[in-house]
């Protein structure tokens, strides 16, 4: 036993003696509490956290601080082991600690905090965290998002081992760079503090300072560490009424060499400079702007300046010396995230972002920029009940997705015959890849489709050729990053409401009862009307437009709103106000109660809102060859579904960016009988021939999805998914990524016939009033069997379609006799009986007129698909893939010599099936498929195809 406890002792002495070898750092921890404090406490690991009882420290506990009453501070001196303490930071040791305060005698009213001079905190409970080092510098002060004054004071806590202490020699801070001073007569020894009791006198600049100290030990160990902070002594804008002339934005002289004005409203913001290139993006008084102040709520700061011409300058408001935003009515801005990404082809010469000198979205100041050239200055509008309108998202319609290609496709857009295109967003949107719905700057163009200029180019070339251009506007809501949601958050108060006001909002909600954003949409208006000649706009979302629901409240926010009617009128009347004919034209989809306010006001003087028509679901059930419960009715695209409507307001599409192509649901899920079979791609095809016919034909407004005019949907990844990706596959893009571009389609002569069908369809229409304007009209849209009459002192029409999937016999009246001409086929025959039978093959249609009009090109209504008998197959072959091997698709070809059950699947070496691509009946016929290997692993796989009593299969390889 003697020997055990002399074992012991040794072991022990040895353990002792090894903590005295590790020297301490004593660090003295500075706190400032609340004014109602009795005590503060540094509570953490090195004491047993206070100690505490379930969060109480007692009044007398040994982490209980002393007040510096000179200073202002608590504080307490510690000593700790460098590279001691048994917690961790991202692999480094140190140690864990808080500050505690208590409010009353006992302490038993008390709150633990995290220290606000160390920004680096961990755990859940967001414990501070200090590595103690040899020597060491903590809490610097001022930190980085401080704002100082004159009277402001810089501390640190500068510490060493007791053996090597701090040289006040050697030791230096600096100021922006420079060396301001060594530690002498600014270093507390006792409680190693560097301090300066004010900055007064020191070479510092208003707005951003740079400090850095730098501490030596007698031994020449040295650490360092710096801080950026704002430096802005009392800040006393001039108060002045901004001149005449000035409005919100930017405002250049009409004269070469005037100055620029910058007026930002922003009430309760007690001071703003403007920064820029100008300035070194620095705060100086001679860009501080001047304030004009009607009242509390109406707070202008402004400034005149000049700068030289013919440059661009990049340019913010930094806002009471800590907020950096762009101009809101910005024409341009740039982002220091995304224009990296943007080519020089589309953008040339684009000002590079000021890296390193300030942060966030930054404007752009053009003075004395070149006017653009207008060339189409005879250009007149088409009449809006006239309307055939494109709608394409330039991202997914061009390859080199910007306005100079946009503008070389024109002559495609104008050989289809379209007369408006009606551009998704192209106001600046976050990020480059998007639909654009998610706005941040509602003036400025984004830069990732081109220049001013190139969109100027694309809409006066448009307008050459008769075609208008409509831009969809956001204006329900805007992403953080737009200016006035930095300035002001969403709290009720100003732009933004702090919780959504209708059952459909994404990002930030505008409260459009609010007079500021009323200003800010009609800037909005006013902008794309004057400075690029738009013709028209879709409103996005406009049921958001109300101030009395909530996000819960679907019924509310589609019931009738009389706030929403009467903002959207004064909204109305402002882009009358700068166009009179301009097209106004929204997405409501809501009631006919209140959509009939718009449409009908101010019908008298010839204007009247515009809204849009879903016929996606109708169209759709009837291409697929359904008629159930009279979902294929198409009467709800003619504005006469709309009795309460004084015009035809209503633009009919059978499909937009936010429905499934119909082309997809007619190959996955269209009818059959027999050997007709609207899955098959000639089939489908013959079906869109057919829903054009009895489309473009009927009088009020068109629209158009892109693409659409050539089959678009149900090839690889061409799925829109919805909220459930419902029938998409997972491999298959987002609902908003992007979506395959399929020029390669215009050189499928199938494909091509429909392109030409529906030419021939919008030629005819714009051929005759009838189409537009009929005297008198009959419908009967519901069925398999529809028919269109329309009269006109021009022509009488008869349009007549069988949408079933067998052949059938439509009886119908002719509504006049005489000569009618088929307008496909060229024929014309005289008619003394008005009762008439037809047979009708599915899918099959007629056009009929009593005026003659040129025939379109013979051939263009029937499919390879549907011939019989002419250069068919005589027998079952499966054909290599190509290419081969593939990564990660490739296309498979077949031949079918019988009508009847087809299957291709494909299995993986170990026989299990990985993929179903085909299993429906065929008419006979060469076949293509595309097969998406997205989600497989490289290896072999088998293709078989089943057809009859013929099975053959054949291998493919898949390297990734």
């Amino acid at each position: 036993m003697k020997y055990l406890k002399t074992f012991l002792f040794v072991i022990f002495g040895l353990f002792f003696s090894d903590i005295i070898a590790q020297e301490t750092v004593d660090v003295t921890f500075r706190y400032y509490a609340n004014d109602n404090v009795l005590r503060a406490f540094v509570p953490g690991e090195f004491n047993g956290w206070g100690p505490n009882d379930n969060g109480r420290i007692s009044t007398s506990a040994v982490s209980l601080m002393q007040y510096d009453s000179v200073n202002g501070f608590w504080y307490k001196t510690i000593s700790l082991v460098a590279g001691g303490g048994s917690a961790s930071n991202n692999g480094v040791s140190g140690y864990v600690y808080k500050f505690h305060e208590h409010y009353n005698e006992s302490g038993n009213d008390y709150e633990w905090f995290t220290d606000p001079l160390n920004d680096i905190a961990i755990g859940q409970n967001s414990d501070s965290f200090i590595e103690v080092t040899h020597p060491l510098i903590f809490q610097l002060q001022p930190s980085t998002s401080d704002i100082v004054d004159e009277s402001s004071e810089i501390w640190a806590t500068v510490a060493a081992k007791e053996s090597d202490s701090i040289d006040v020699l050697a030791s230096h801070f600096f100021i922006n760079g420079d060396t301001a001073g060594t530690f002498e007569n600014y270093y507390d020894t006792e409680r190693q503090l560097f301090f300066i009791s004010e900055i007064n006198g020191l070479d510092i600049l208003v707005g951003e300072n740079t400090l850095k100290i730098e501490a030596v030990t007698q031994s020449g160990a040295i650490a360092k560490d710096s801080v950026t902070f704002s430096y802005l002594p009392d800040i006393d804008p001039v108060l002045e009424e901004r001149p005449q002339g000035i409005r919100d934005g930017i405002t250049y002289s009409d004269y070469e060499f005037g100055p620029v004005k910058l007026s930002l409203f922003a009430p309760g913001k007690d001071f703003v400079f403007v920064i820029g290139d100008f300035n070194d993006w620095r705060p100086t008084d001679e860009y501080l702007m001047k304030k004009d102040s009607l009242n509390a709520d109406s707070v202008w700061h402004w400034i005149e300046f000049n700068v030289p011409t013919g440059q661009e300058y990049a340019f913010q408001y930094l806002v009471d010396g800590e907020l950096r935003i762009a101009d809101p009515y910005s024409e341009l801005v740039l982002d220091p995230n995304n224009d990296q990404y943007i080519s020089e082809e589309t953008f040339p010469n684009l000002k590079e972002y000021p890296d390193g000198k300030t942060s966030g979205y930054v404007s752009l100041l053009q003075p004395n920029k070149q006017a653009f050239n207008w060339q189409a200055t005879d250009y007149e509008r088409p009449d809006k009940e006239n309307l055939v309108i494109y709608e394409l998202l330039l991202r997914d319609f061009l390859e080199t997705s910007n306005y100079q290609t946009l503008t070389d496709s024109l002559n495609y857009l104008e050989h289809l015959g379209v007369n408006a295109i009606e551009l998704m967003p192209v106001s600046e949107f976050d990020g480059n890849l998007s639909w654009g719905y998610n706005p941040s700057f509602h003036l400025a163009l984004d830069k990732f489709y081109g220049t001013s200029d190139a969109f100027k180019t694309f809409i006066d070339e448009a307008h050459k050729r008769g075609i208008a251009v409509i831009m969809d506007v956001v204006m329900n809501h805007a992403t953080g990053s737009n200016s006035f949601y930095q300035l002001y958050g969403n709290n009720d108060a100003y732009y933004f409401n702090s919780k959504p006001r209708h059952a459909y909002n994404v990002f930030n909600d505008f409260d459009h009862s609010y007079s500021g954003t009323q200003y800010y949409t009609k800037r909005m208006i006013e902008h794309w009307i004057n400075e690029y000649k738009i013709d028209g706009f879709r409103w996005d979302l406009t049921k958001g437009f109300t101030q009395n629901c909530t996000a819960n409240d679907g019924a509310c926010t589609g019931g009738y709103q009389q706030d929403r009617v009467d903002i959207l009128k004064k909204y109305a009347d402002w882009q009358w106000d700068a166009d009179p004919d301009f097209y106004v034209i929204f997405e409501h989809l809501g009631s006919e109660r209140e959509e009939a306010q718009w449409a009908n006001y101010r019908i008298n003087e010839g204007k009247g809102v515009l809204l849009w028509g879903n016929m996606n679901g109708a169209y759709n059930e009837a291409t697929m060859g359904y008629t159930i419960n009279g979902k294929s009715n198409l009467y709800g695209v003619l504005s006469e579904s709309r009795s309460s409507f004084k015009r035809r307001n209503v633009v009919g599409y059978m499909e937009s960016h936010d429905e499934q192509w119909l082309m997809f649901k007619n190959r996955k899920y269209g009818n059959s009988t027999g050997s007709y079979d609207i899955t098959d791609l000639g089939t489908a095809l013959g079906r869109q021939k057919l829903a054009g016919a009895f489309f473009f034909t009927l009088p009020g407004p068109k629209m158009m999805w892109e693409f659409g005019e050539l089959g678009y949907g149900g090839g690889p990844n061409e799925c829109l998914k919805d909220g459930g990706n419902g029938d998409c596959l997972k491999s298959d893009p987002s609902r908003t990524g992007e979506k395959p571009i399929r020029w390669d389609y215009y050189t499928s002569p199938e494909r091509l016939k429909l392109f030409k069908t529906w030419s021939a369809l919008i030629r005819l229409r714009k051929s005759s009033p009838a189409f537009t304007e009929p005297e008198s009209a009959s419908y009967h849209l519901n069925g398999s069997l529809k028919t269109v009459i329309l009269e006109h002192a021009d022509t009488d029409v008869l349009i007549a379609g069988n949408f079933g999937v067998t052949t059938d016999t439509l009886d119908f009246i002719y509504p006049s006799s005489g000569t009618w001409y088929n307008y496909f086929e060229g024929t014309s025959a005289k008619i003394t009986n008005p009762d008439r039978s037809i047979i009708l093959a599915p899918g099959e249609f007629k056009v009929l007129t009593t005026k003659k009009f040129d025939t379109p090109e013979s051939g263009i209504l029937t499919s390879i698909e549907g011939r019989e008998n002419t250069g068919l197959p005589e027998s079952f072959d499966l054909k290599q893939n190509y290419p081969n091997p593939f990564n990660p698709t490739t296309t498979l070809r077949y031949d079918i010599a019988k009508s009847g059950m087809v299957k291709l699947e494909v299995f993986d070496v170990l026989g299990r099936k990985v993929a179903d691509l085909i299993h429906s009946k065929k008419t006979p016929g060469s076949y293509t498929v595309q097969f998406d290997a997205h989600n497989l692993s490289s290896g072999m796989y088998i293709y078989r195809l089943q057809a009859a009593d013929v099975v053959l299969t054949k291998k493919m390889t898949l390297i990734k």
